[in-house]
């Protein structure tokens, strides 16, 4: 017997249940097996910006604040130091290979589904 209300109903688990169906079983287990390669895209893309502003920090905006916001230098010579570098590569190889690890991990979990 279902109690029914103005927006819901309360009642008994399974009381149209017949006994002639099979219950739903949860088959999904798609993003699971895949958790670890998905923390590993997002740790590695972390990484990757904060070794690129902290490289854009020291190359571009800390010049300007130890001048007291009057460059040294060309503008244009503080963005070619601020873009280039060990850091830059380096920042930009972490954040290729976590797109690439994280579209890896999601095409897997989607192929994989069930």
């Amino acid at each position: 017997m279902a109690l029914a209300f103005a927006n819901f109903r309360v009642a008994m688990p399974g009381w149209r249940d017949d006994g002639r169906t099979e219950p739903p079983i949860l088959i999904e287990l798609t993003a699971k097996r895949w958790k670890g390669l998905t923390l590993l895209a997002a740790i590695l893309a972390w990484l990757g910006i904060g070794v690129l502003m902290w490289h854009l920090w020291h190359g571009l905006y800390a010049p300007l604040l130890e001048t007291g916001l009057a460059p040294s230098t060309k503008p244009a010579d503080l963005f070619a130091n601020a873009f280039s570098g060990f850091a830059v590569i380096f920042s930009m190889a972490l954040l290729a290979s976590a797109a690439v690890i994280g579209f890896y991990a999601r095409f897997m979990a989607w192929w994989r589904h069930g």
